[in-house]
């Protein structure tokens, strides 16, 4: 029992330092205080934002989400972390959405696609697709 609690403990140390050094990155870029934790994955968060904005951009494929959709869903997937209500968190947020509009605004007609094609598979997102 000891063991398995041990390799437990270490596994979620790994994610947890995996996750950490990302978070450093995001927060030294934007000037969040040292420690603040915006997310708890940020690639999920990064995933599930370029979705809300490709909601919005690709009329032909998705209608668009509700913020409040958006939100329920990020917390839903336990994206979000501690600190996400905080001003610095939220600048982080703004650059996931502008990094979403960039993906999509790069090649719309395929991502639009690919895009649907995901949020299909997610409870939280399937009713935007449209044509299912």
């Amino acid at each position: 029992m000891r063991l398995m609690l041990l390799v437990a403990g270490l596994l979620l140390a790994g994610q947890a330092q995996a996750q950490e050094t990302p978070q450093r990155e995001l927060n030294a870029m934007t000037g969040a205080p040292a420690g603040t934790r915006c997310f708890q994955s940020i690639a999920l968060a990064q995933e599930l934002a370029t979705h809300y904005v490709a909601s919005g951009i690709c009329r032909e494929t998705l209608s668009a989400m509700d913020p409040a959709e958006f939100m329920s869903a990020l917390a839903q997937s336990n994206a979000v972390g501690a600190d996400f209500t905080s001003d610095a968190c939220q600048v982080q947020m703004r650059l996931m959405f502008r990094a979403g509009r960039e993906w999509v605004a790069k090649d719309p007609r395929r991502r639009c696609v690919e895009t649907a094609d995901e949020m299909r598979d997610k409870p939280y997102f399937r009713n935007y697709v449209r044509g299912r």
